[in-house]
């Protein structure tokens, strides 16, 4: 019971802040910003220069919305995988800020163990993570309901919401490692900042992996992050792809799937969605234990 008025604590705490809720998101509205302004129209018309050149049989305008409804799901995949990372990381906020006014100290003094009050920072942002991730994933499937596009299949939705689970799993371990350098919350603003804006370039966002340097691009498949973006990409672009590409040699498909994030190579060997699941899985799980045995360190003094 005391660990679940914790993570409703700190569920209260984040959810009645309406500052916080805007800037925790505010990556996620310049992602669409973005996209409506520049990035979208430029890739989807790539897709249809594409369909130009290797085969595509319908007309330009079917290409065009086809490429757009393409383009949508692949952002709406990069959106996702934003918000498991800003979402969590503004929910572990609340963690830096107990400890800046004092509070976490007087926490660590109390009878309950210690890591009740970890478990409660750590649930919560998972909780909030999958719930705002979910949520983001509704609306944008309300959105190519209204515009005539295909929505996502019942197991399609569970294969997503799994995924959501997964990658917020991740993220929160990440983010809640990372609050751990940080015991201002001024500091933490500062890390809040540098974290939403290399997020999109760490999943390959804002510039697809094709047109990213080979080094670079060796760097960012060392990241988690991208790893959950593939799977995300994968299935959420599955139709979408299948519809544009329809008739298409299936090299080309290949190619531009790689090229855009959806698949990773890795010495030219493509890596399998089990291989990705287990880098999300392990990473999270190692993040954890390092944040944990900090925590464990800590004086639970006043500084």
């Amino acid at each position: 019971m005391t660990l679940i008025r914790l993570v409703k604590r700190n569920i209260l705490v984040y959810s009645r802040d309406r500052a916080n809720i805007f800037f925790s998101l505010l990556s996620t509205l310049i992602i669409i910003g973005l996209m409506v302004v520049f990035l979208g129209n430029m890739n989807a018309n790539n897709v249809v220069d594409l369909l130009k050149e290797y085969g595509g049989t319908r007309n330009e305008a079917l290409d065009r919305t086809n490429a757009e409804q393409l383009v949508i799901m692949w952002t709406l995949a990069g959106i996702v995988v934003v918000n498991s990372v800003t979402i969590t990381l503004a929910m572990v906020g609340i963690m830096v800020e107990d400890e800046d006014q004092k509070r976490l100290s007087s926490f660590y003094v109390s009878p309950l163990n210690r890591g009740l009050f970890v478990l409660g920072y750590i649930i919560a942002a998972i909780i909030m993570g999958i719930i705002m991730c979910t949520l983001t994933v509704a609306i944008a499937e309300g959105y190519v309901l209204f515009t005539g596009g295909n929505i996502l299949s019942v197991s399609q939705v569970g294969k997503v919401f799994l995924l959501i689970i997964l990658t917020v799993f991740s993220s929160a371990c990440m983010v809640f490692l990372l609050a751990n350098f940080v015991h201002s919350t001024s500091s933490f603003s500062g890390l809040s900042t540098v974290v939403g804006t290399l997020v999109g370039f760490l999943s390959a966002i804002y510039l697809p992996m094709g047109m990213l340097p080979n080094k670079v691009q060796t760097v960012l498949k060392c990241f988690p992050l991208l790893h959950g973006c593939s799977l995300m990409r994968n299935e959420l672009t599955k139709e979408a792809l299948s519809e544009t590409f329809k008739n298409c040699p299936a090299e080309l498909i290949d190619g531009y799937r790689e090229y855009m994030g959806m698949t990773i190579n890795w010495k030219n060997t493509v890596i399998n969605d089990n291989i990705k699941v287990a880098v999300l899985l392990i990473s999270g799980i190692i993040f954890i234990i390092i944040a944990a045995i900090m925590q464990k360190n800590r004086k639970s003094v006043n500084r």
